[in-house]
């Protein structure tokens, strides 16, 4: 067939092309502006998100925080007690002690002490201690005191150690005149605190150190203190030596040659290791570290007294010497 005009041709071509079309799916065209999208990430915290705060530490009682303050106000470096004595040394008992010495009602917080508070050693002896410093550390160690060292003593095993102040109970001292235990407490400026818990052998209350300063909180009124025996006081005289014993707790001993000791005497009541009613001396010719020690049973008949040695050094080089009474 053939067409008349070019016109109709051309048209009749361009209608072929798009029926053609119509049976293709077109890509779309790509945009060379358009990024690829970013991956996925968790979105960050903001900034000033706060930390989930550490659990608080306990607060301190309040009566062992008014006690630290009464330390501070009085220059006081720590509180010593002596608390009494405890049936065999056994710890089960140490609640009762307190009630009944008064120590619950004047100072709650000691009722809370832990287990870890307590120092259980041997001996029936019971010591408080109480740091001034809430950051002072304190170590507990033996005390061993033997023939092999003199009664000198010498540290042993280590008991017990804080670093954070905390008040301690002390049981120990298997004989009255013979501590066991040292303490050594250190506070937060580097004074220092060493002492052997025990008591005075003039009159049975706390032997305090010399230095630094304590303040004893003892309550003495609750207490059954041993008096000193009568019988065997005076100035007792034998081959030239002599032997005095006073009220006040003192004694004095000069020796044939004319050296003198002066110090201290105790009477043994509640001892398992040494006879009851024993005297236990501690003699000094300078008046500070004992140069003469000895445990003694005193008989006095009439205007004798003999003294047979128990242990420690002796009268005149004896196991047992005859005194007379002093003109």
């Amino acid at each position: 067939m053939r067409w008349r005009h070019p016109l109709a041709a051309l048209l009749a071509a361009l209608c072929l092309l798009a029926l053609s079309a119509c049976g293709e799916t077109s890509a779309p065209a790509e945009n060379p502006e358009q990024t690829p999208p970013a991956e996925t990430t968790e979105p960050a915290p903001p900034a000033d998100t706060p930390e989930t705060p550490a659990d608080p530490a306990p607060a301190e009682d309040p009566s062992l925080t008014q006690f630290r303050e009464t330390l501070a106000e009085g220059g006081y470096f720590c509180g010593l007690a002596f608390l009494g004595y405890l049936p065999e040394g056994d710890p089960a008992g140490l609640e009762e002690l307190l009630q009944a010495g008064g120590y619950g009602e004047d100072y709650p917080f000691l009722a809370d002490l832990s287990q870890d508070q307590v120092v259980d050693y041997e001996g029936d002896e019971v010591y408080c201690l109480v740091p001034r410093d809430p950051a002072a550390s304190l170590t507990v160690q033996a005390w061993n005191s033997t023939p092999e060292n003199q009664y000198q003593g010498e540290v042993g095993e280590t008991l017990y150690t804080d670093d954070q102040g905390q008040p301690v109970v002390l049981i120990g001292n298997v004989s009255d005149v013979i501590p066991n235990l040292q303490v050594t407490l250190t506070g937060e400026d580097g004074t220092e605190l060493l002492w052997h818990p025990a008591l005075g052998l003039c009159d049975s209350t706390l032997a305090l150190p010399a230095t630094p300063k304590v303040y004893d909180f003892s309550r003495y009124d609750t207490l059954e203190l041993p008096q000193q025996a009568a019988d065997f006081l005076g100035t007792w005289a034998a081959e030239g030596a002599s032997l005095t014993l006073r009220e006040d707790g003192s004694a004095a001993y000069t020796t044939p040659a004319g050296e003198a000791f002066t110090g201290t005497y105790y009477v043994i009541t509640t001892s398992s290791q040494y006879p009851e009613g024993s005297v236990l001396l501690e003699l000094s010719a300078e008046g500070n570290t004992p140069d003469f020690w000895g445990i003694f049973t005193f008989t006095p008949e009439g205007r004798t007294l003999t003294a047979a040695s128990v242990t420690g050094d002796r009268l005149l080089d004896r196991e047992t010497v005859t005194f007379t009474a002093a003109e």
